[in-house]
């Protein structure tokens, strides 16, 4: 494909449009010979930028041609980009649709104000043929003139061809004044109906090569890549990759595309209905996943604003189901469910399903993190032993303040813990059966349902239970709320966040978890 585009240039590896000016327009333009926009080195970034850097460049060079005629007196000369009165329109269109969209994503006010139909019917007597030259030119004469600035046209006024495309810029101002009309009502599906405009979309879409395809998986390649990229990157985690591409080939699979730049309004809303309408997702999860396909498409407007979505990403308009969340006590274990927990697992010999309740009940740690622990993770300092909760060797966490070092509640110190993690081999503390690393947040949820059903007990969270029982055992017992939160790996957002947390704090953050009565078991 690139090999026939005009005004492509590849060397070395890098890619740039290219557009050798005219000798006679040289003087014009500091004496070069050629003007170059340079691409990068991404031969996909490459090609989506390259139309609008050729359309750059012939600017330019247009008004160097028109400066050599005023200066020379001379006539001017043929167009030296043509393109039919078809493509002009259908081009004149688009911008004015995406300029429309545009004005919409920053300014709230637009859409109240109707459509000028008195100006409107001036378009349309203007492709009815009732209008002068002299009324045509003072319509649209301006956008006849920027036309032939980038060298599209030399149609002159009072020729049969100047009057033509006057008169098919008329019908494109009428149809774009008829979509505003359209969606000023909230509807954003309609296109071109006069048979001129709509014959000459069909023509340019025919003679137009096939367009490039960008696909979801691509974008968020190129995301990670960028997240990954330099000495001190915070790469994505890879649940977060494999949470953006299963909700996007989801997306794809129901819009039965995977080109993300063909991207509609109509099929976002469409897709999230479906999905509510199926019954089998709630409110909250089809909200996230409208959300992570929307993000990836912002990823790809990030990185080429001027051609990926120019006038917005279509997916930011539609507004996300609402839902309703349960109180967070009823997410909460009860104190006799936690007992029946901890008590089965004391009957476990998988280590994830014995020790894992019993590290959350005492820690409010997430059940993910509890799964990625590692004999490693654990030490001793001034005779009381701590755990880490870090991202060290690939691990990922929800953010920076996840990182911290626990204490060992005496509790778990008291039913083998510390025995269990001495006698444990180097690495991963809770493994699969076949793998060592395997998610433990399914297998945990679905062993707890086992005794708390979920027919009795649906509001429960198996997982994040434990997080919101424990923050309520440090109100009961009066943890101070700093310590709280830099054990549970919460943030206030204030600056402290960001200072001390040295081994200073070590005994400290002992004593608050000391304050912590154990779960009685009978």
């Amino acid at each position: 494909m690139a090999g026939n585009l005009r005004h492509w240039k590849e060397r070395n590896g890098r890619y740039s449009a290219r557009v050798v000016i005219p000798p006679y327009l040289r003087p014009y333009l500091d004496n070069r010979a050629e003007l170059e926009i340079q691409l990068g080195g991404d031969r996909r970034t490459a090609l989506r930028n390259h139309a609008a850097a050729v359309a750059s460049i012939q600017r330019q060079i247009g008004i160097a041609r028109q400066k050599h005629e005023a200066a020379t007196g001379q006539q001017p000369k043929a167009a030296p980009y043509p393109l039919t009165i078809q493509q002009i329109a259908v081009r004149d269109y688009q911008s004015q649709i995406d300029f429309d969209a545009e004005i919409r994503l920053h300014d709230p006010n637009y859409a109240r104000f109707g459509v000028d139909w008195d100006e409107a019917a001036r378009y349309r007597d203007g492709f009815a043929g009732k209008l002068t030259d002299d009324e045509l030119e003072q319509l649209i004469g301006a956008r006849l003139e920027r036309v032939r600035l980038a060298g599209n046209t030399d149609a002159v006024k009072g020729t049969d061809k100047w009057r033509a495309l006057a008169q098919m810029l008329c019908v494109t101002t009428f149809e774009a004044l008829s979509r505003e009309d359209e969606r000023n009502e909230g509807d954003f599906t309609g296109k071109p109906t006069h048979p001129v405009l709509v014959a000459a979309v069909e023509a340019a879409t025919a003679s137009e090569p096939e367009a490039e395809k960008i696909s979801f998986n691509d974008i968020i390649d190129d995301e990670v890549k960028r997240r990954a990229r330099g000495k001190d990157a915070k790469p994505l985690p890879a649940l977060t990759i494999k949470k953006y591409r299963d909700h996007c080939a989801a997306f794809a699979k129901w819009r039965k595309s995977d080109n993300a730049l063909t991207t509609t309004a109509a099929e976002g809303k469409g897709w999230i209905e479906s999905l509510q309408d199926a019954g089998e997702l709630s409110n909250r999860t089809v909200k996230a996943m409208l959300q992570n396909v929307r993000t990836v498409l912002n990823w790809g407007r990030h990185d080429n604003p001027a051609t990926f979505f120019p006038a917005g990403n279509p997916l930011n308009g539609i507004k996300a189901p609402d839902y309703t969340t349960a109180p967070s006590y009823l997410k909460a274990y009860t104190m006799d469910e936690a007992k029946l927990i901890l008590a089965a697992a004391r009957k476990e010999d998988k280590a994830m399903f014995r020790w894992i309740p019993w590290l959350c009940a005492y820690s409010g740690m997430r059940v993910s993190e509890a799964g990625n622990l590692r004999k490693e993770d654990f030490f001793e300092a001034d005779g009381r032993w701590f755990w880490k909760v870090t991202t060290v060797g690939g691990r990922s966490l929800k953010n920076a303040s996840s990182e911290r070092r626990v204490p060992v509640h005496k509790a778990l110190v008291d039913e083998g813990f510390i025995d269990f993690v001495k006698a444990a081999k180097p690495g991963r503390l809770f493994k699969g059966d076949t793998k060592d690393a395997v998610l433990v947040q399914p297998r945990i949820s679905t062993w707890v349902r086992g005794f708390i059903p979920f027919d009795k007990r649906p509001e429960l969270s198996p997982n994040h239970g434990w997080r919101h029982l424990f923050e309520d055992f440090c109100r009961r017992d009066h943890v101070p709320e700093d310590a709280r939160n830099y054990i549970t790996g919460r943030t206030d957002g204030g600056s402290r966040d960001m200072y001390g947390r040295s081994d200073v704090m070590l005994p400290g953050l002992a004593a608050a978890m000391d304050r912590i009565e154990p779960i009685a078991l009978v």
